[in-house]
């Protein structure tokens, strides 16, 4: 899934275990994602403290296919311009354990209440997200975001990220906290937040900034179920 974050457990202290760990098993240890953001209340799991930075080995994947556009507007294989290599390639994002991430997101749910006086207390989505953590295998919490960072212009990214975490333990200016909220979770900010259990007890009258913005809170189920979403 392009330009995506994906909420991750791991028994190693490892950033990006997607690549990192062999073990690694997205059907159980993504435990939810989402698109050209980084959840509102992931965010609330992390402070600047726990902003790591790592050398990751990117292995040369011999069996990769090319493809390009061609005369028809159709998608065909061609060649690599060269074989692949490996790459170290250094990377920045959260990562802490399980227990310090629960923690933290209980001591945040008031801080963003204040944040978010006019949208809304996000107690009871805090608490299923703490139920799906709390479930995952492994005793680290990461988030995959490079693909996010892609989307910025480079060099603003993690600045913002620094900003949006300390706002969490009050250590940022609330306006200035509460905007770096927004803009990395993509909110659509000013309308009420949609109720924790949006897609549990139907979902009519529903609009579509309420659905967009209850993703933005949560993110999605990946492959594991989450307790925001109905079972399949």
């Amino acid at each position: 899934m392009p330009n995506s974050s994906y909420l991750c457990a791991t028994d190693l202290k490892s950033l990006y275990p997607s690549t990192t760990d062999a073990s690694f098993t997205p059907e159980t240890d993504v435990v939810a994602y989402d698109v050209r953001c980084v959840p509102l209340l992931w965010l609330a799991m992390f402070r600047p403290a726990d902003l790591v930075t790592q050398s990751i080995l990117i292995e040369a994947d011999p069996d990769a296919e090319y493809f390009e556009f061609g005369p028809d507007g159709d998608l065909v294989p061609v060649e690599a311009d060269e074989e692949e290599q490996d790459e170290i390639v250094e990377a920045t994002a959260p990562l802490t354990t399980k227990e310090r991430a629960l923690a933290q997101l209980d001591a945040a749910v008031p801080v963003l209440n204040r944040l978010f006086a006019s949208e809304g207390p996000l107690d009871g989505h805090a608490a299923m997200l703490r139920q799906a953590v709390a479930a995952a295998p492994g005793a680290h919490i990461t988030v995959e975001l490079d693909e996010i960072e892609g989307l910025w212009e480079p060099g603003t990214f993690q600045p913002a990220l620094r900003e949006a975490l300390a706002a969490l333990d009050g250590a940022a200016g609330p306006e200035a906290g509460r905007a770096r909220l927004i803009e990395l979770a993509q909110l659509r900010a000013g309308r009420p937040f949609p109720p924790a259990r949006l897609l549990l007890d139907g979902t009519e009258g529903v609009e579509d900034d309420d659905y967009w913005n209850f993703v933005r809170l949560l993110g999605a189920n990946f492959h594991a179920e989450v307790p925001w979403e109905p079972s399949n």
